[in-house]
């Protein structure tokens, strides 16, 4: 597992057009739930990470829009490989503990997930960490379609836990 983790975190830290098609192949094996959705990273830098989410006829509600569900993935998605581009996925474990989505419009068209981050954000995590067992942290991604119209904004909070703390059965 250990291997695995580190070409993670090196296909994200490198970002070029080869790491995100090899990062994209790997995250659609590795997390089976997303595949098919047809999910495609366009992004990994410390300060934002960008998903893409194709407008498929699985991907549709009852009404021919883009499923809420699929756009709550898609947000939850981009912050939690925000929080691996900045931490990374060998020292900590991060499970989401809340979600939040608000729907402003319709979805009709691909949609993108932006979610952006600073430095001073994951440097509160890792000194929370020095003192507590775990941190919280509070991640929002907004969604915009092609046209650059807001569709919903996703926020989650991650449970964030240095491994050697984890206690696994």
């Amino acid at each position: 597992m250990s291997r695995m983790f580190h070409l993670l975190e090196n296909l994200i830290a490198k970002g070029d057009t080869l790491s995100l098609v090899t990062l994209n192949q790997v995250l659609k094996v590795g997390i089976p739930f997303n595949a098919p959705h047809g999910f495609k990273i366009l992004k990994t830098t410390k300060d934002e990470v960008k998903i893409s989410l194709s407008n498929r006829k699985l991907n549709h509600n009852h009404i021919g829009g883009v499923h809420a569900c699929a756009m709550a993935t898609l947000g939850e998605f981009c912050a939690g490989l925000n929080l691996a581009a900045n931490l990374g996925f060998t020292r900590y474990r991060y499970v989401m503990s809340e979600l939040k989505a608000e729907y402003h419009r319709q979805g009709r068209t691909k949609l993108v997930g932006t979610a952006q981050s600073t430095l001073e954000s994951y440097d509160k995590i890792k000194s929370e960490l020095a003192a507590n067992d775990k941190a919280y942290y509070t991640h929002q991604t907004q969604i915009f379609d092609i046209g650059q119209e807001l569709v919903a904004t996703v926020t989650t909070t991650w449970q964030v836990k240095d491994w050697d703390k984890v206690k696994l059965k």
